[in-house]
């Protein structure tokens, strides 16, 4: 996000940039649900529950990224700093479900500290 973000800072951002960003940023929320289907298949009730808020949390952000992106390819400028302040709020959401998920795992694992 934080590389999409940078790319999407300029006046007239490079857009082939954005969409090499954009396109690295879907391939590892693609891969955070992948992870998450096992966890759904395999793990206990509460482990799945903080999976899917991180599956839930990671898409939210993703559809931030892709308007910003789409919004960027057509030259549109209106909105800039609301969907900004949008995304780093999506961005810290889905840290804070991560920061859940761990515990979670860490407590079905029997590593909780």
């Amino acid at each position: 996000m934080d590389g999409i973000l940078s790319a999407l800072e300029c006046e007239v951002p490079h857009l082939p940039d954005v969409e090499d960003r954009v396109t690295r940023f879907v391939a590892l929320a693609r891969d955070v649900h992948r992870a998450a289907e096992v966890v759904i298949l395999e793990g206990p009730a509460h482990v799945v529950e903080a999976a899917q808020q991180v599956t839930h949390a990671s898409a939210e952000l993703s559809d931030v990224m892709r308007r910003m992106a789409d919004k960027a390819r057509s030259g549109i400028d209106a909105h800039k700093t609301a969907d900004r302040a949008l995304a780093a709020q999506r961005e810290h959401d889905l840290y804070q479900r991560v920061q859940q998920f761990r515990t979670a795992a860490r407590t079905a694992l029997g590593n909780a500290d």
